[in-house]
């Protein structure tokens, strides 16, 4: 059996981080034939998965209760500065400039189509291998 070249697993790792269940779901339903996921649902539970499950990218809604995405992605950088986040946001002007100004390297507005979501994913993954 060959390794692959996302952290010896045989699928990428995606941690979704958003408050709405049904968005987490959706997002979930999209990516589970192709990625294993983790799910938070604000920037605190995030963290502890990120440190938990290293994953390969992050989903990262910005809006949320506790802490937001825009914190939670300073924080995240500061620990690995190699993580890979994107922003999955409906707030995709002022506070989409905030996110990608923090390190964020990407953002799809929502809603989304379920090949964007796709291929937005699968771009980034592929320019930034591990």
């Amino acid at each position: 059996m060959h390794e692959t070249q996302y952290n010896g697993r045989s699928k990428p790792v995606v941690l979704i981080v958003d408050d709405e269940p049904t968005m987490r779901e959706a997002v979930k339903l999209i990516l589970s034939k192709n990625f294993d996921i983790v799910e938070a649902s604000n920037g605190v539970e995030a963290i502890r998965m990120y440190k938990e499950y290293k994953p390969d990218i992050v989903l990262m809604d910005i809006m949320m209760p506790i802490m937001n995405g825009i914190e939670c992605t300073k924080l995240l950088l500061k620990d690995d500065p190699d993580a890979l986040i994107l922003a999955i946001t409906a707030y995709s002007s002022k506070k989409g400039k905030e996110i990608m100004e923090v390190g964020a390297k990407g953002i799809l507005p929502k809603p989304f189509k379920r090949k964007d979501l796709v291929e937005f994913i699968n771009r980034y993954l592929n320019e930034h291998r591990r």
